[in-house]
């Protein structure tokens, strides 16, 4: 039988899921693809996934891809896969998961664009979207596949999926914080566990960059036995596995053009060391490792110059009892995008007290977090007519450790002097040094996050301007 060219390349695509990725990219990205050797083996690996499906065989393990981002990851699993299931088996239902509902919604999105495209329609004809039930994160097929997108500890009730796919179940930003990788484990566990077809059938595959050691991958290797593991490390290590794909690196690199040396030193000064070891490497370093080190650069106290925005960074706490949190300042200024710290102290002093120690550090204006605390002490120091700025720290992301995580980079990239007559004490004081972060050090340590959060990430914190006499 002849087979018109449409229905040819219809069967090529069907036949090979990286041929399909292939023929449908530009539908969904605009820009010419970059076809690593990783494209190819990661869509074999979906390949034999839905095969399994397809025949109704009892799942061989759940899969855990740990790779960089900027490596089409997405692309892949999320968006093409589920489609692609559909010209093998279209009683396929696939449930996709990631941190966000916009991000999971973005992907199901653009995994109905393919299904609406032209060449789509001419390729697989008899795939058909049901004209009741088409909105963006649930739609169905009318012999009976559904492809239904979901967020982290968002709720899922009637729906039960043939292929589980969580891309990126944590945001980078929150990853420090035990809440959220709890919220993001428990779905893991709890949640997806009851959204199968079959336990035995159904398989689910976590595709994300390690953000912690007890992040979702972390968590499974604790609890999961039958895992198949691959993870594709941005540079050449011993963590690559399976092993045989060191071959495949050029030049120590997993991905050399987007990639190369240069890609990798700028995110490696954007993330900091241990943003770098996770995220890239594949290899998040333990808490007790440290999370400052001694990037901070050392400078004459005659040598500072001229600072803009200078002012004390505060962190308060009402109480005379040295056991518990400090009341703790950190005086720096920016000249271009160099932060320099000029002082830091703490006490721990109740209010009466406390608000006389700030009366006589008055000499620039005091930057006091928005909450209960500091909008009291705030008030008590406008009405003496001393310069005090509500900071606005909601759109910081996570807890302490989760915010000095995103502020250490700066730092370690060298945007960050001190005098150094005080540097000494600001690393290692017994009570507050930054060295032992997160284990003490804890009041000064947020004072420093405060003031690198307002000198030099002005996207991340707001000035209320509407707070300054």
């Amino acid at each position: 039988m002849n087979l018109s060219p449409d229905r040819a390349l219809g069967e090529l695509c069907r036949r090979s899921f990286y041929r399909f990725v292939q023929e449908f990219w530009h539908i969904i990205i605009p820009e010419d693809p970059v076809w690593n050797w990783h494209i190819e083996y990661l869509c074999k690996e979906a390949q034999i996934v839905v095969e399994r499906i397809e025949q109704r065989l009892p799942k061989e393990y759940d899969l855990i891809i740990n790779i960089p981002p900027g490596t089409s990851k997405s692309t892949i699993w999320t968006v093409m896969l589920p489609v692609w299931s559909w010209t093998r088996d279209e009683r396929i239902r696939s449930m996709t998961a990631s941190y966000s509902s916009t991000l999971s919604t973005d992907h199901s999105v653009k995994s109905r664009d393919i299904l609406r495209s032209q060449k789509f329609k001419d390729l697989f004809p008899e795939i058909q979207l049901k004209q009741d039930q088409d909105n963006k994160t649930h739609y169905k097929n009318t012999k009976g596949g559904e492809r239904y997108a979901t967020s982290v500890g968002g709720a899922i009730t009637g729906f039960h999926a043939h292929l589980i796919i969580v891309d990126d179940p944590l945001n980078p930003k929150g990853a420090a914080s035990d809440a959220e990788r709890a919220t993001a484990n428990s779905f893991m566990d709890v949640t997806l566990s009851t959204r199968k077809v079959d336990k035995k059938l159904t398989p689910t595959i976590l595709v994300m960059q390690r953000l912690h050691e007890e992040d979702c991958t972390g968590n499974w290797f604790k609890k999961k036995k039958n895992i198949k593991h691959i993870c594709l490390p941005g540079e050449l290590s011993k963590d690559v596995n399976p092993p045989e794909l060191r071959e495949m690196y050029q030049d120590g690199l997993m991905d050399p053009i987007r990639m190369d040396d240069e890609a990798l030193t700028d995110l490696h000064q954007d993330l900091g060391s241990y943003g770098y070891a996770g995220q890239i490497m594949q290899t998040p370093s333990p808490e007790g490792g440290g999370i400052w080190d001694k990037w901070i650069i050392p400078v004459k106290r005659n040598q500072i110059p001229r600072l803009q925005r200078h002012g004390k960074d505060w962190d308060l706490a009402y109480t005379k009892n040295d056991k518990n949190s400090a009341s703790a300042y950190l005086e720096a200024g920016i000249v271009g995008n160099d932060m320099y710290i000029t002082d830091f102290d703490y006490r721990y002093l109740e209010f009466p007290d406390l608000i006389n120690w700030m009366r006589s550090k008055s000499d620039n204006p005091h930057y006091i977090e928005a909450k209960a605390s500091g909008k009291s002490a705030k008030q008590v120091l406008k009405s003496q007519g001393i310069v005090a700025i509500e900071v606005d720290v909601s759109g910081s992301e996570g807890d302490k450790i989760a915010r000095t995580r995103m502020a250490t980079p700066f730092a370690e990239a060298g945007f960050i002097y001190c005098a150094e007559d005080i540097l000494e004490r600001l690393y290692n004081d017994s009570k507050q040094g930054i060295l032992k972060f997160p284990n003490t050090g804890t009041d000064v340590n947020d004072t420093l996050v405060q003031a690198i959060n307002r000198l030099l990430k002005r996207t991340k914190t707001k000035v209320k301007k509407s707070s300054v006499r």
